[in-house]
């Protein structure tokens, strides 16, 4: 009776051996497969945040030109430069005022 009984808790035990590795193999496999994705995610963020850096320092570096250009333009105006562009003096100045309520309103003194 005690070989018979050991018989069958081995079989018992072959049977869930079996279920066992193709359990852990299945988990093994996914977790494989995880981690390649994490590592690609990560490669690929790494690699547009290392894009993004470079037309950062593209743009600012074309600001900075436009930046200059703007000034030296800005610079090159005089009140004859303007005249000669046709703009005129105004003949008076108004003066506008706010107050503090939400609506803003325009009033000129003349």
């Amino acid at each position: 009776m005690h070989t018979n009984t050991n018989t069958h808790t081995l079989s018992l035990y072959q049977t869930y051996l079996t279920r066992t590795n193709a359990l852990l193999a299945v988990v093994c496999a996914a977790s494989v497969f995880l981690y390649g994705i994490f590592l690609l995610m990560a490669v690929v963020h790494t690699a547009s945040r290392t894009a993004a850096e470079h037309r950062i320092k593209t743009l600012a570096a074309e600001l900075g030109e436009m930046e200059m250009a703007y000034l030296t333009q800005q610079k090159a105006i005089t009140p004859e430069h303007a005249e000669m562009l046709g703009f005129v003096s105004p003949r008076a100045v108004s003066v506008v005022y706010t107050n503090a309520s939400p609506v803003l309103t325009v009033n000129t003194n003349r």
